[in-house]
């Protein structure tokens, strides 16, 4: 009998390795905001419905007459959000597998190489769409010549690996240009990548038509990510053409949240002017996300005020912030590495939720319950990691987009 690659058992014994705990601890490693986020993981049908009530009952008086006759409802909107797919998929060889199922630490070494690879890239995916507007980019060309793209915000190098497949948009959003770009190299002390434009693993090249300040995305992704705070909180008020899951938000900047432009201040002082506006509108923002140079810049500026706080999470999970204190109490102040660069998120948590099919992200079961795939195309078995997730906000109106200073 020729030798045979035994499914059930590798699917058993993945399973076992792989608990939620070890998924968790594999997920949101270094990914605060993921972790802060609270979670509905079951959240099935067509739509997600997220109301917003935005205004009270108008019309009161102290002339009664005049209470009658003017009496207005309350006003309601309601966001009908829809689920994102995002897909990471870890290709195990029969060969290797076969060489190693005899020995069930070294196939589940063997294994959970690759698979704990695709569950760090599917978490990272996540991770980054919540700071983002969903269009997919991830980064912006500040020059490109001969296949070195220099970012225009050199901490989004982090947004880049090594064998991405890549497409340019010269506007956020926009169609694709036709030529693809493949990283072959990234230089983060340099805020650089460097693409082939002919193949994986190819020679260094610009890709055709590829230029300054286009907007870079990883192939497939345009305009199907996650709704993250940049498009629930915009830095400009929406047109009035606008249509974000159904609802027109321009009528209300409760619907699309509050913007603070601190650029030209301390960073102490711009998160607390931004939380008094916050709180003017009734909001009570206890948690303020940015990056790690700004984050830095906060805890050199407190000097000897500076007071630490740590967020602990279940498992393995835990991050270190700074807490200042705002109009409505302590904000705990943390960094992000998918922040964007000079930005900061001051969030009343409670008001959001991160809506998902399970996990975020999880490996993929189907009707018969296996992790692990016989592919019908080649000498392998894959397993399947990602999520159907996307983000809500029941009171936009209560969280802010902080501008920082570089």
């Amino acid at each position: 009998m020729g030798a045979y690659l035994d499914i059930p058992a590798g699917n058993a014994a993945l399973k076992e390795w792989y608990d939620d705990q070890k998924v968790e601890n594999l997920a949101y490693d270094d990914n605060p905001a993921l972790v802060m986020m609270p979670k509905k993981t079951n959240a099935t049908g067509k739509y997600i419905p997220i109301p917003v009530v935005y205004e009270v009952n108008q019309g009161r008086s102290s002339n009664f007459a005049n209470a009658q006759g003017n009496q207005s409802p309350g006003l309601l909107a309601e966001f009908l959000v829809t689920l994102r797919p995002d897909y990471d998929i870890a290709t195990l060889a029969n060969q290797a597998m076969l060489a190693a199922q005899d020995d069930k630490g070294s196939f589940l070494d063997f294994s959970t190489l690759f698979v704990d690879l695709a569950i760090q890239g599917a978490a990272n995916s996540a991770a980054s769409s919540l700071f983002r507007a969903g269009t997919g980019s991830v980064g912006q060309i500040s020059s490109i010549a001969a296949g070195v793209i220099t970012l225009t915000n050199a901490a989004d190098v982090s947004q880049f690996g090594i064998n991405q497949t890549l497409q340019a948009n010269s506007t956020d959003g926009g169609s694709p240009r036709a030529a693809l770009g493949y990283v072959i190299a990234r230089n983060v002390q340099g805020g650089t990548i460097t693409v082939a434009s002919a193949a994986m693993g190819g020679a260094a090249g610009s890709p055709t038509g590829w230029a300054a300040n286009d907007f870079l995305l990883v192939q497939g992704d345009n305009n199907a990510k996650m709704s993250g705070f940049s498009a629930w909180l915009p830095a400009t008020a929406p047109a009035t053409t606008d249509n974000f899951y159904g609802v027109n938000r321009s009528v209300d900047s409760r619907l699309y949240g509050l913007y603070y432009n601190g650029a030209q201040q301390a960073l102490e002082e711009a998160i607390i002017d931004a939380a008094l506006i916050n709180r003017r509108e009734k909001g009570r923002p206890r948690h303020f996300v940015t990056n790690f140079g700004s984050l830095a810049q906060l805890i050199k500026a407190l000097g000897a005020r500076r007071e630490f706080v740590d967020w602990e999470g279940e498992g393995e999970i835990g991050f270190r912030g700074v807490k200042i204190q705002g109009p409505a109490g302590p904000i705990e102040c943390y960094a992000d590495r998918n922040c964007q660069a000079a930005t900061g998120w001051l969030l009343q948590l409670n008001t959001w939720k991160l809506y998902s099919l399970n996990a975020v992200p999880h490996i993929f079961k189907y009707g018969d319950q296996l992790e692990m795939l016989r592919l019908a195309n080649a000498d392998a078995s894959e397993v399947r990691v990602g999520s159907y997730a996307n983000p809500g906000c029941n009171a936009p109106g209560w969280n802010s987009r902080v501008d920082l200073q570089s």
